[in-house]
């Protein structure tokens, strides 16, 4: 008895400290509200941001299968290299700015600019600017295959949430801006963010959302993103999100919408439990 309720008792704390950092926390969120997906002072940006997201999401799929060539090395992306991969990066790059009507972000890819990250969006919210996306194709190089254009179109998602945010003109101060720009500044500000809290800042959400449902639809839908956000900006072989957000605002419930996503969020997090034990197993009986 005494065996097993130690047992339990250490299991039992390695699957609390492991609940802790996955799922969302009001604690935290708190602080900053506006900057989180599941707050209700972002329940105004939820709407619109998808709608952008659809709307930009579509125009730049339609701008990439307009281009043969680019079209046909996504569909063998899986065969091409890193190396090879680089050009194309760059075309689809091109492409979603020019879709997405901003100002290009510094493209950087290399293997030491920022060293120690596999993607990045370099921001600074005291010194607006176009903000600089980078990519480390050595570390790519160890990631799924798709995982490299994944990151590129979220990565560059970012600089438009970035410019719209800290825009100077006034007319750009929608529920998008203020969102964008509570986010950014909580990126800043906070420390202590669970798996959840960070994935539900609205830039990481709906970035996530963009880059998910642009590789979806170029892929029928078939590519597997269970590591590219929550499931809230995830989809399902079928283009529906795995958790609606919009969708749950709106519900009348006596919980709050961060109580309900927890309680979706419950399949995600036993996803990547297994998928963590079965490495946990792999490595040992590879030792």
């Amino acid at each position: 008895m005494r065996l097993f309720t130690a047992t339990c008792l250490f299991f039992c704390s390695v699957w609390a400290n492991a609940a802790g950092s996955f799922y969302a926390n009001p604690e935290l969120q708190r602080q900053m509200p506006a900057a989180f997906a599941l707050q209700p002072e972002a329940q105004a940006f939820l709407a619109p941001a998808f709608q952008q997201t659809i709307a930009h999401g579509d125009a730049l799929v339609a701008a990439i299968q307009q281009d043969a060539e680019l079209a046909q090395a996504i569909a063998d992306w899986p065969k091409l290299t890193i190396e090879q991969q680089a050009p194309y990066l760059k075309r689809v790059f091109a492409i979603e700015t020019q879709v997405m009507g901003i100002e290009p972000p510094t493209l950087l890819i290399d293997n030491h600019s920022y060293p120690g990250r596999m993607v990045y969006f370099d921001f600074d919210p005291q010194n607006p600017s176009t903000g600089t996306v980078y990519l480390n194709p050595d570390k790519l190089a160890e990631r799924p295959k798709y995982d490299s254009l994944a990151f590129l179109i979220h990565e560059t998602r970012h600089s438009l949430q970035f410019q719209h945010a800290f825009s100077t003109n006034a007319d750009e101060v929608d529920a998008l801006a203020i969102g964008y720009a509570e986010a950014f500044n909580a990126q800043k500000a906070l420390q202590g963010f669970s798996f959840s809290d960070f994935l539900t800042l609205v830039n990481e959400y709906e970035a996530f959302q963009f880059g998910n449902y642009v590789l979806g639809k170029l892929t029928n839908w078939q590519l597997d993103t269970q590591d590219m956000g929550t499931y809230a900006s995830q989809f399902d072989t079928h283009g529906k999100l795995k958790i609606d957000l919009v969708k749950l605002a709106t519900e009348d419930a006596e919980t709050s919408l961060l109580e309900r996503y927890n309680v979706r969020a419950q399949k995600h997090f036993d996803l990547r439990e297994r998928k963590a034990n079965t490495e946990v197993a792999e490595n040992n009986t590879a030792d």
